[in-house]
């Protein structure tokens, strides 16, 4: 008997290699067939059009939020680009006033190990999730008045009354919730170290369905702007630690499109504004633009080929025999002795440092307004900008904090950036 059971478990074992080896097949085929149809990429379509000049940052300092007692694991804007929601491991979400930089409100989580918040549309919920494997919705309270109030709690000073009230507690995930998105005032998708996307209704305090086929952890997704009307509010997209971000439609069962981005994990992706395109940033220190209607990648940004043209236009500079300050590199920014990017008179260039980076991997994307710029933190490099077009570091942003920056975003609006860092702060620029 356990002769054959062995017998029948080989033929499966075969079954399933054979399996393996006709997808991957098939797979090269597709893309054979993907390649010949690519006629050309997006530096070669935009070669007429002006660059921006190396250094390139037009961002100044406006506010720096003060307030969490630790390192923030996520911020996100309002979507009318005058508030910034918190959340950090001090057991606090705070909604801050971008404007003045007063706190408007302080929330008390229930469990402190938070990974990710969300803000609604409308602006009356927010929700945090994260290694207790469970979404907590809460009801927050409407603006009241302009002006500095007395009231506090918990340390906190408000520049509203303190008001806390949990609409919904959604547990169903088997692991961490690595992040969360309102994809209308009253439905909310989260992604989860158990594989699974799920779609949560809040009216009803219930799980509406799971979304199943990745084959990893899924780290992070975006949901296509209910406030756009070019938008697919049925739409979304999520990025796993298989290497895979799938285009998700909430009327169909299955993913409606698979994008193979690397054999790492991705850890961040951003849709493009016009929703046609996305982004993607990965443990592999890679960035990957890709769009659905092609259904092919677009462009790659890669810091090592950013620091093989360096070289070869330092060499070219050399041969020339230019003067002495030609051997300045392209593109620098400051760093200081313990590694984070602060202002100091020591210039490193990219050069100099990325032969001495661990982890190039990058955590956080965001675009402008336009799309033409985004801006992506590198574990250890902070928050560079790139031109989209180009393909080209032209800057970084993100220099005032003092250690680790690990989220950056762009206001609805475009008119404000905001960066959260391991210093506890939250950093707001404009132009």
């Amino acid at each position: 008997m356990s002769t054959q059971i062995q017998t029948n478990n080989d033929d499966i074992q075969r079954k399933i290699a054979s399996a393996r080896q006709e997808a991957r097949t098939l797979y090269n085929e597709v893309e054979k067939v993907r390649i010949r149809t690519k006629d050309a990429n997006l530096v070669d379509f935009s070669t007429k059009i002006e660059p921006f000049p190396k250094n390139y940052n037009n961002l100044k300092i406006y506010n720096t939020l003060k307030g969490h007692q630790t390192k923030i694991a996520k911020i996100k804007w309002s979507s009318d680009s005058t508030k910034i929601l918190s959340a950090s491991q001090d057991g606090y979400m705070i909604i801050w006033d971008a404007i003045t930089g007063f706190k408007k409100q302080a929330i008390t989580l229930e469990n402190q190990w938070v990974l990710t918040c969300s803000y609604s549309p409308n602006q009356k919920l927010v929700a945090a999730a994260g290694l207790d494997n469970v979404c907590t919705i809460y009801k927050i309270k409407s603006d009241g008045g302009r002006g500095p109030g007395d009231s506090s709690e918990n340390g906190y000073q408000m520049y509203g009354n303190f008001y806390q009230s949990v609409q919904s507690i959604f547990k169903g995930h088997t692991a961490y919730i690595s992040d969360c998105e309102f994809i209308s005032n009253n439905q909310i998708i989260t992604a989860s170290g158990d594989m699974t996307c799920a779609l949560w209704d809040i009216s009803r305090g219930s799980k509406v369905r799971d979304f199943i086929d990745h084959l990893g952890d899924v780290l992070c997704l975006d949901v296509f702007s209910p406030l756009k009307e070019s938008n697919n509010p049925n739409l979304f997209i999520s990025g796993s630690s298989d290497g895979n971000v799938k285009l998700w439609d909430l009327r169909s069962q299955s993913a409606s499109q698979n994008f193979f981005v690397s054999n790492s994990d991705v850890n961040t992706i951003r849709l493009f504004p016009d929703g046609n395109s996305f982004i993607t940033g990965s443990d592999d220190g890679y960035i990957r633009l890709f769009d659905f209607r092609s259904d092919c990648e677009l462009n790659t940004y890669s810091l090592a080929n950013e620091l093989a043209q360096q070289q070869r236009q330092k060499q070219i500079q050399q041969h020339q025999r230019i003067n002495q300050n030609a051997k300045q590199p392209l593109f620098s920014f400051h760093r200081n002795n313990q590694g984070s990017n602060t202002p100091t008179n020591e210039r490193f260039s990219l050069q100099s440092i990325y032969s001495s980076i661990e982890n190039p991997g990058v955590y956080s994307i965001d675009f402008s307004k336009s799309g033409r710029l985004f801006y992506a933190c590198y574990s250890e490099l902070g928050c560079l900008i790139w031109d989209t077009l180009k393909q080209e570091i032209i800057g970084s942003v993100g220099n005032d904090h003092v250690n680790k920056i690990n989220q950056v975003t762009v206001s609805p609006d475009g008119i404000g950036l905001a960066t959260a860092s391991w210093d506890s702060t939250v950093k707001v620029y404009s132009a």
